[in-house]
């Protein structure tokens, strides 16, 4: 019984610091770790297996095939297509939430949300909408879409090998479709309706360095049998969600200026848009003999003491040892009136500057410039992204043959590396080490509170009632995280008299996580940029959950 009071103690106390947020969550799960070791509640043996157990290694290699096919731009570049075959913003809605619902079931949740944050900037600009109206859609049905496979969630994950240790064998890749499935399709409508109920508001700019880089200036030339070439400025302003501040030789006068062969036109762009930009057929940006599709991005700073400070564009690229293109320049405040090369540079600027990485690192060393903060920059990949998408179906198809799913996602983490679409060093970057930081440390504590007898607490609260076991998952979910109720509520699910089926309502139950930002990474990712309260995801969220728990349950007593 001490030992149960204890294990209770450090969960609500790391509990209290995860509501509030002060502590990054994965440091909690580390101090909670250290707690439970010291106090010799858990063993260093069996912590460290557990931080190297079947979920933990799944999710890795889910994580490195997702980063591969958003770092190819791929995805960007359907969702520019999807907006401009479709003028109708329901359909254009329907098919993205369907898309990514159905993706989600693939790839990380996270991973899609980041991809899917550009795309809700092109469609609140073209509908002249503020994008608080679609970020959390976008974030509610990559998280929604996770839930169909057992690879699809680090919740799922955390059941998939909780079944196993139990039972001795592996849950089938496709154990959560049914009602999985039912509602992503299901929930379409309802994320399309939480569009309309949104506010139109409007996200003030927080600071300086935000404003000044929400877009640059570059220029790109026109070559033969470029797909824009006899369309006029205001209608690839329109369709591409661009702005054409100029075009060389002449200025533009108008919008119905045609665009011709070997035209140079000077663009104001986001830089969420370069994929888009560098993925139209014969469009040249920034002609570089160092610009390629392997470059890497990096947005620099141009400090006071710069030797750069005062050189135009031109001088600075010509002079250059550095094989590094300048692909643009901070547009706050700047007035074109030529070529993107006469510009000067001036201490506080920004540059967008494409690169290998020893390169860039040199020219920001030798030049006094300061890394800008991190931002997913993308150059359209084609290869890359048709490869990443094909591994990923490979490693679909094998796991749903009977492979060992860590041996299906393995297989095609080697394709990737087979092919150099992915390099062994990227690896480590494409891990997002917090979250499996954190779920391995929360696994360690669920062995915690199981063998120190909750789980038998907890089953005679839920009486055997699917309804009681839904929502104590949902609490959780939403409390501390899907992981967490996964670990507590899933060896509770085991003593159920259909194990199977009880398991299938925890795992649609952890998904829930819409009714607290905290709940899921996702959540969190769009709550600044849309201007968010917590009030919002309680609201709207719980038009989500109503639906999962309305097909959960009927599929649990049918």
């Amino acid at each position: 019984m001490l030992k149960l009071i204890e294990v209770l103690v450090i969960f609500v106390v790391s509990t209290v610091l995860l509501i509030s947020n002060r502590v990054r969550y994965d440091i909690i799960g580390i101090g909670t770790v250290v707690i439970l070791v010291v106090l010799g509640i858990v063993t260093p043996t069996i912590a460290m297996a557990e931080f190297a157990s079947i979920p933990v290694f799944i999710l890795a290699l889910v994580m490195i095939l997702s980063r591969t096919i958003s770092g190819s731009g791929i995805m960007e570049k359907l969702g520019e297509m999807l907006t401009r075959k479709f003028k109708n913003e329901y359909i254009v809605l329907a098919v993205l939430f369907l898309s990514i619902g159905l993706l989600s079931g693939f790839m990380s949740d996270v991973a899609l949300t980041l991809m899917m944050i550009p795309i809700a900037y092109v469609i609140a600009e073209k509908l002249k909408h503020s994008p608080t109206k679609y970020l959390m859609p976008f974030a509610f049905i990559a998280v929604l879409g996770g839930r169909f496979t057992v690879a699809s969630t680090s919740s799922n994950l955390v059941l998939y090998g909780l079944w196993y240790q139990k039972f001795g064998s592996y849950l089938p890749f496709f154990t959560f479709s049914m009602p999985g499935l039912i509602i992503v399709i299901a929930a379409v409508p309802v994320v399309i309706l939480i569009t309309r109920l949104l506010p139109d508001r409007v996200k003030p700019v927080t600071s300086l360095e935000e404003f000044k880089t929400g877009e640059y200036l570059t220029e790109a030339s026109l070559e033969d049998g470029s797909e824009i070439l006899g369309k006029t400025v205001g209608e690839i302003e329109a369709s591409y969600n661009v702005r054409i501040v100029g075009v060389y030789p002449g200025r533009v006068g108008k919008k119905n200026r045609v665009l011709r062969k070997g035209d140079v036109i000077i663009i104001r762009v986001r830089p969420e848009t370069i994929a888009t930009l560098s993925g139209i057929k014969g469009v040249n940006i920034a002609p570089s003999q160092f610009f390629d599709q392997e470059s890497k991005l990096t947005e620099v700073f141009i400090m006071p003491d710069s030797k750069l400070v005062g050189t135009t564009i031109s001088n600075m690229v010509s002079a250059s040892r550095y094989n590094i293109a300048i692909l643009g320049i901070s547009a706050y405040g700047k007035r074109i009136f030529g070529r993107l090369r006469t510009l000067t540079v001036q201490s506080g600027d920004v540059l967008l500057v494409s690169g290998h990485e020893g390169d860039i690192a040199e020219f920001m060393s030798r030049e006094s410039l300061a890394p800008l903060h991190q931002r997913d920059i993308k150059i359209l990949n084609v290869r890359s992204g048709v490869i990443a998408l094909g591994s990923l179906a490979i490693a679909v198809g094998l796991a749903s043959a009977g492979v060992n799913i860590i041996l299906a996602y393995l297989i095609a983490v080697i394709i990737l590396l087979a092919t150099k679409v992915l390099d062994v060093k990227d690896i480590y970057h494409s891990i997002e080490w917090p979250i499996i930081i954190f779920i391995g440390t929360y696994i360690v504590f669920g062995d915690a509170l199981v063998s120190a007898g909750i789980t038998g607490y907890i089953s005679d609260f839920t009486a055997g009632s699917i309804l009681i076991l839904f929502l104590m998952s949902l609490f959780f979910a939403n409390l501390i995280g899907n992981v967490a109720s996964a670990v507590i509520m899933g060896p509770v699910a085991f003593l159920f008299p259909d194990p199977l089926k009880a398991v299938v309502v925890v795992a649609m139950a952890a998904s829930c996580t819409f009714i607290t930002p905290w709940g899921n990474q996702s959540n969190l990712l769009v709550m600044s940029p849309g201007g968010y309260t917590v009030k919002d995801y309680a609201l709207y969220g719980s038009m989500l959950v109503v639906l999962a728990f309305i097909i959960t349950y009927l599929y649990a007593i049918l």
